[in-house]
């Protein structure tokens, strides 16, 4: 029950900011990219149509919980291996839980399996798994900018100059 004395006192709440920035970036580049490629982001009508946005949720939890993970830690540093890694698991998370909500909807695994891997090779899961790299980078780098307590900025006029 004993916790480390370094645990716990990092900056965890970046994570939800950054949850929130994830999801709204994920929205915006799978708009785009379906509007200029006119691909659906779930091809498979049989799917149901809670399939993509858990997918989403997903590889979202994904991200924040590498996030959480990361800025627990004390010293805080910014890895891009681990940004790496949270892109790679949010890829696959994203990818598989598409396969497994699709069983799910349609009670087909081997029609969840083919779904599953044309999910993992399409562009929206590429997609979300190189913003989970960048979403993750930003927040660690956030987090360990606030970890300086630097002090309030100050007006000219407010500065000591004795």
């Amino acid at each position: 029950m004993s916790e480390r004395p370094d645990e716990g006192r990092g900056p965890w709440w970046v994570a939800p900011f950054a949850a929130v920035t994830y999801v709204a970036l994920v929205v915006c580049a799978f708009g785009f990219i379906s509007l200029f490629a006119d691909l659906d982001v779930v091809a498979d009508p049989e799917a149901g149509p809670l399939t993509g946005p858990l997918m989403v949720v997903v590889a979202t939890i994904v991200v924040a919980w590498v996030i959480v993970r990361e800025t627990r830690r004390l010293p805080l540093r910014v890895s891009i291996g681990t940004a790496l890694l949270a892109g790679l698991l949010a890829w696959f998370g994203y990818g598989v839980s598409g396969g497994v909500f699709a069983a799910i909807a349609a009670r087909d695994l081997a029609g969840a399996a083919v779904f599953a891997a044309s999910t993992l090779v399409a562009p929206f899961s590429i997609t979300a798994g190189l913003l989970a790299v960048a979403v993750v980078l930003g927040a660690s780098t956030v987090a360990a900018s606030s970890l300086g307590h630097p002090s309030r900025p100050r007006w000219p006029w407010e500065r000591d100059e004795s």
